[in-house]
């Protein structure tokens, strides 16, 4: 079998997608599979690819022109291909549904997240909910990213996603179940030692990228009364994105300025040893389609509270390792929070066996045996 993976972000760019097409492309050729990558960026780093995967990419930034030598790529290398898997249904997925259907390819897309809703809240143009905006029209630039998006998931031979909530989103978009295939991604631990930190201090952790739907603002404006109950917890925030200034500006408005800390982007080890070095992991995420910080979090024995968004319950165990909330209910994350600080919040510790069982749904051995079977039966 031949894939050819159509890939709109590719390393050194950061994101779940990047790190999950080399993932992909190296554990399938491990597997005895042909690869080819066409991808959208135009300084891709080949050394993370195995040298049995074949890179192709764009030779121009300008947007049209890159476009259109993308989809001379796919089509060039589509020909002996006999999958086309696109890493989303809209910078990848539609030229590569056009070619598909050019060349009567079957194709397989990839959706982790709702494009539409996500450029729409980037862009101050959504102020719904990612479920409210599923059964809303929009018009505008908005309205026509979420008729492509749509448009070709529906079209589409098989739709992999790495949630039941995104199944049940996808589904929502007229796709069948029979095309749904769950797959959650694939996590890869590394061992961390935990920062240093000082031995008085208890340090509540939040990753994520600044954007409106994470949440960031409310964990800060409910530190003055943490502090009230246990005045010697800090907020650690890792993380860049539009937000920035506006959290700035917050946490000088609240005086926090020795209490909560922006890290900015961080380096993966530096994160990990952040949430290594954390008394409890928070994330307030008005969306999240399976979030893998909770899972290193988790992979650390870091307790977690985190909203009941997206595939968050799909992970959070009650009482074993964390708790949920509704998504920006400051008045239960603050109790919650001043709870655990108090008591902790782990009732029923996990056995060796839970762990083991638990994890295995995101190894990475776990993730490419079932694309492969995935793909292969397409």
């Amino acid at each position: 079998m031949r894939v050819l993976i159509a890939a709109d972000i590719f390393p050194p760019e950061s994101g779940g997608p990047a790190t999950y097409a080399v993932q992909l492309a190296n554990g399938l050729v491990a597997q005895c599979i042909e690869v080819v990558i066409v991808s959208l960026n135009s300084d891709p780093d080949r050394s993370v690819l195995d040298k049995k995967v074949k890179l192709f990419r764009v030779v121009t930034r300008f947007k049209l022109f890159r476009y259109a030598h993308f989809m001379v790529l796919l089509f060039w290398h589509a020909w002996k291909s006999d999958k086309i898997y696109a890493m989303g249904p809209v910078n990848a997925g539609l030229p590569a549904w056009i070619i598909a259907r050019l060349l009567n390819k079957k194709f397989v897309v990839k959706v982790v997240g709702d494009y539409a809703w996500e450029q729409g809240q980037v862009r101050g143009l959504v102020k719904d909910s990612v479920d409210e905006f599923q059964e809303k029209k929009y018009t505008g630039k908005i309205g026509r990213l979420k008729k492509i998006e749509r448009e070709v998931v529906r079209n589409a031979d098989c739709v992999i996603v790495p949630s039941k909530y995104l199944a049940a989103i996808v589904k929502g978009w007229g796709v069948s179940s029979e095309k749904i295939k769950v797959i959650y991604n694939a996590v890869k631990f590394q061992a961390v030692d935990p920062v240093k930190k000082p031995s008085d201090e208890r340090w509540i952790v939040s990753v994520g990228r600044l954007v409106p739907w994470k949440g960031m603002q409310g964990l800060i404006e409910i530190m003055p009364e943490i502090l009230e109950k246990h005045p010697n917890t800090r907020l650690k925030i890792i993380g860049d994105g539009p937000e920035m200034e506006n959290l700035k500006s917050k946490i000088k408005d609240l005086h926090m300025e020795t209490v909560v800390q922006l890290h900015g982007n961080l380096s993966r080890t530096e994160t990990l040893a952040h949430i290594h070095a954390a008394d409890l992991f928070v994330l307030n995420s008005g969306y999240e389609g399976l979030s893998h910080v909770i899972l290193e979090a988790l992979g650390f024995n870091v307790p977690v509270l985190a909203s009941a968004s997206g595939g968050n319950d799909e992970i959070i165990i009650s009482g074993k390792t964390g708790e949920l909330f509704q998504y920006s209910d400051k008045g239960v994350i603050l109790k919650q929070i001043i709870h655990f600080l108090g008591s902790g919040i782990t009732n029923n510790p996990w056995s060796q066996l839970d762990r083991g069982e638990f994890f295995k749904r995101f190894e990475p051995s776990t993730m490419i045996e079932e694309t492969k079977k995935t793909l292969e039966s397409v």
